[in-house]
């Protein structure tokens, strides 16, 4: 796997629909169960990560495990299958982004 910036290389399973950007700036959507394609610029292996402005809210379910930011800058590790919580510090709904984006 890729530093903590691009987090998934190039034929990763997709665990997570979304829009993901590579190395070289070019955005894409894919789909969950799609595999991580090659760099569409250079058409060589590459790494991606969430595109700017993706978020979860609390309550929603963590498709993908890893490290998550709120709001508020708390950090927290998540794994698959759990819920997104509240803010750890106000108690109160936030949203969460992946750390790194």
């Amino acid at each position: 796997m890729g530093n903590q910036q691009y987090e998934h290389a190039t034929d990763e399973v997709v665990e997570e629909s979304g829009a993901y950007t590579c190395e070289a700036g070019i955005t894409k959507r894919l789909n969950k169960g799609d595999k991580f394609p090659s760099c569409p610029e250079l058409e060589v292996a590459t790494y991606w990560k969430h595109a700017e402005g993706h978020h979860h809210n609390s309550g929603e379910p963590v498709t993908e495990s890893g490290t998550y930011i709120d709001e508020d800058g708390d950090e927290m590790e998540l794994e698959e299958g759990a819920t997104f919580p509240n803010c750890p510090k106000a108690g109160t709904p936030t949203q969460w982004r992946h750390a790194g984006n």
